[in-house]
């Protein structure tokens, strides 16, 4: 399911809300990243049936996380129907605040919208993961809180893939995934790069076969690389 807003493109993956965004060089407006996203050849997490809808009142009422937008309203600055539609709860998602929402992701945001002043176009895509963690046994789960009466899952982690397009054609791809946690705002952006594919298969989106069908190479940036 994909949906158009004025400046973003939702998607859904393997269950997972993403917002794909792109940018021009010198220009101040955000655009629709279409065909940007492409859905993996998995099913989707969750069985049948239709799943409650959560509403304002799931993330208003719960102390300790912050309507954590995946495209941000200060990406769109440009238009006010494109800010608006950034308020779409489809585009929203419970951050712990104020350790990831008001500081380190927040750096991330900004760090990706500077990128506009080297790159000719700047394609960013957002979304929630629900990662595995091992226990004391030994063994692997996935767990995660619920909040409100519409029990909204609150994702373990967050990933942010950016997409740089240089002039010469040559495209650049950084990929970061962040915890929903404390996390300290001195820890330089570097040490959250993951490979692509980790982000692939934990979401369910692909980034790589989408970026080689529209031409150019492709260089990814990861973790100690240069």
């Amino acid at each position: 399911m994909r949906a158009l807003r004025a400046g973003l493109t939702l998607a859904l993956g393997a269950g997972l809300g993403a917002a794909a965004e792109g940018w021009r060089r010198r220009r101040a407006d955000a655009r629709a990243a279409r065909g940007l996203l492409g859905p993996a050849a998995r099913a989707a997490r969750g069985g049948g049936g239709r799943a409650p809808r959560p509403c304002l009142r799931d993330l208003a009422g719960s102390s300790g996380f912050d309507r954590g937008h995946l495209a941000a309203a200060a990406n769109h600055r440009w238009s006010q129907k494109a800010m608006d539609d950034t308020f779409y709860l489809s585009n929203v998602a419970p951050q712990v605040v104020p350790h990831l929402n008001q500081n380190a992701w927040n750096n991330l945001e900004k760090y990706s919208r500077s990128l506009t002043r080297t790159y000719q176009n700047v394609y960013v895509c957002t979304g929630p993961l629900f990662l595995p963690r091992t226990e004391a046994d030994g063994k692997s789960y996935v767990k995660y809180q619920v909040i409100g009466k519409n029990h909204v899952a609150v994702p373990t982690h967050f990933f942010k893939v950016l997409i740089l397009e240089a002039a010469s054609g040559q495209i650049e791809l950084r990929s970061y995934v962040m915890p929903n946690a404390t996390v300290d705002e001195a820890i330089p952006l570097e040490r959250f790069l993951v490979p692509i594919e980790s982000i692939e298969r934990a979401s369910g989106l692909l980034f790589v076969p989408n970026i080689l069908a529209r031409g150019g190479s492709l260089k990814a940036i990861t973790a100690g690389s240069k």
